[in-house]
């Protein structure tokens, strides 16, 4: 069996869990935890037993919308979180789950989030612009600013969420990451050239990070034209792999397993057309001195 087909595999053991089921957990725990309760607190509130608690937060068992409403409402969360999470749960599981970029933090965003954060190793591929998770504030908000998706308001929530999420690769115990970023992406100027002179230097010292491996995919290259989106793969210790598709207005929660697969066939095709880690620091040190240059 490939690599591919292991990292596919890993977790299958937790098949009861979903995308919603999880961020629904994990949100609902999070509620509960801002309320200073316990689980076996809770669970007397409730009078629920405390396998309920234990799994529905852990995303192994389905809760219904009343069984969100009267959690929140135990845990006297504010309306408009008690709003989103029945909502939420009023959803229905699909092996293609839309998140719309256009609602509350966004909805997609915050999907992404709450998933990355259970991860135990996540790949990314971006042909058109930088990983979020190694993104400078600066070059964040040049690229929120072309996009002209949402208000000026809305831009700060969003880039503040997407900062604050960095921290996910410098926790205690962070997942195991690897950007695959196509050379078009490094070259596309975006918010000058100081700021892409100050993120290729953000780049070059986020690759020193022993969890994060930094490899760059070279023009020409014809997996360019098969993989002209931006995906992401989630790995996780007791679920089955998630994809992550982006549109311009929507992000795709991929669980179908065949179209999985897929996407892991695609990595491994990226790495082998990819630069190794070392090959990637010394062609990403010469674009920053090279950016350096234009400004004098």
């Amino acid at each position: 069996m490939c690599r591919a087909d292991l990292g596919f595999y890993r977790g299958q053991m937790g098949f009861e869990s979903t995308t919603r089921k999880r961020e629904l957990g994990r949100e609902l725990r999070t509620v509960r935890e801002r309320a200073r309760l316990s689980e076996r607190e809770l669970g007397r509130i409730l009078e629920w037993p405390h396998s309920k608690i234990s799994r529905g937060e852990n995303g192994l068992q389905d809760l219904t919308e009343l069984d969100a409403a009267t959690y929140t409402a135990a845990c006297r969360a504010p309306i408009a979180d008690r709003d989103r999470l029945t909502k939420l749960a009023r959803e229905a599981d699909s092996d293609y789950w839309v998140r719309p970029y256009f609602g509350q933090l966004t909805d997609t965003l915050r999907s992404i989030l709450v998933q990355e954060g259970l991860s135990e190793a996540i790949s990314y591929y971006q042909p058109t612009v930088i990983p979020g998770l190694l993104q400078i504030e600066p070059y964040a908000w040049a690229i929120f600013r072309s996009a002209a998706k949402v208000t000026e308001d809305r831009m700060k929530i969003l880039i503040k969420a997407r900062m604050d999420h960095q921290d996910l690769l410098r926790r205690r115990r962070p997942p195991k990451c690897e950007f695959l970023i196509h050379e078009r992406a490094l070259r596309t100027m975006i918010g000058g050239t100081k700021v892409m002179q100050e993120q290729l230097l953000h780049l070059l010292l986020s690759s020193s990070l022993p969890h994060c491996s930094i490899r760059v995919v070279l023009e020409p290259t014809d997996v360019y034209c098969l993989i002209s989106g931006t995906f992401s793969l989630m790995e996780f210790e007791t679920h089955p792999a998630v994809a992550h598709a982006d549109t311009y207005t929507a992000g795709i929660f991929i669980e179908d397993r065949l179209a999985v697969e897929s996407y892991f066939g695609l990595r491994e095709r990226l790495r082998q057309d990819a630069l190794s880690k070392g090959e990637s620091r010394e062609w990403l040190a010469e674009l920053a001195n090279h950016y350096d240059r234009m400004e004098e």
